[in-house]
């Protein structure tokens, strides 16, 4: 399967949803006004049992990414609401035969996009895109005043050729994204406010998926 939609509404708890606005700059954002903040984290899975890691560094090649690829990464550690969340995520029985495994690697990435009158929201700066992995899981889990923002996922053939578009949708909150980076790229449409005047930020949680194949 290379997409599905799941309702984790659930697993979205006040606390997550608050720990957003304490979110650090992301400094890789090239902008002079900054519209991009961010944690992250990295685990390893094994059926029921999450262990997090220490380090919240993260690399991408700059074939991967051509906008911050090529260089490491740091982000402020992640906080506890998402880590929570991430954990709810993974357990879930409807994901876990998506990814079609229980023992994997997972990077854990809390994002917030924001915009105003003077600055749009860029939540995917690079374009279409893969981010490298076996799979990834989007969540919305907040979006206010909002203009924009559609998720777009479309099949690529490896060489760059475009196929169908498989996705063309404003997600709502609650709702989360599943798909195979292996087969797919997607992309996520510029935000701006809805009413002007006032802030719009877009908020989400996105998991990637490393499988573990041959004892690694």
């Amino acid at each position: 399967m290379r997409l599905a939609l799941l309702n984790m509404c659930g697993k979205i708890s006040d606390e997550l949803v608050t720990s957003f606005h304490a979110l650090a700059q992301d400094e890789y954002v090239k902008s002079l006004v900054p519209f991009r903040f961010r944690a992250f984290g990295t685990a390893r899975v094994e059926g029921e049992k999450t262990v997090w890691q220490q380090d919240s560094s993260f690399l991408q090649s700059a074939d991967l990414n051509g906008y911050a690829g090529g260089i490491e990464r740091r982000f402020q550690p992640l906080g506890e609401p998402a880590r929570g969340f991430a954990e709810e995520l993974v357990r879930d029985s409807a994901l876990r035969r998506l990814v079609g495994s229980d023992d994997f690697l997972i990077g854990c990435h809390q994002i917030r996009v924001v915009a105003g009158d003077d600055q749009i929201g860029l939540p995917a700066p690079e374009g279409f895109h893969r981010d490298g992995f076996d799979g990834v899981a989007v969540t919305v889990v907040a979006a206010e005043n909002v203009s924009g923002g559609i998720s777009l996922v479309r099949e690529e053939d490896g060489e760059g050729r475009e196929g169908d578009v498989l996705l063309d949708r404003v997600m709502a909150p609650g709702e989360t994204l599943y798909f195979d980076d292996r087969r797919v790229v997607h992309y996520v449409t510029p935000i701006t406010p809805k009413y002007p005047g006032v802030i719009a930020h877009r908020d989400v949680v996105v998991i990637t998926f490393d499988l573990q194949r041959d004892g690694s």
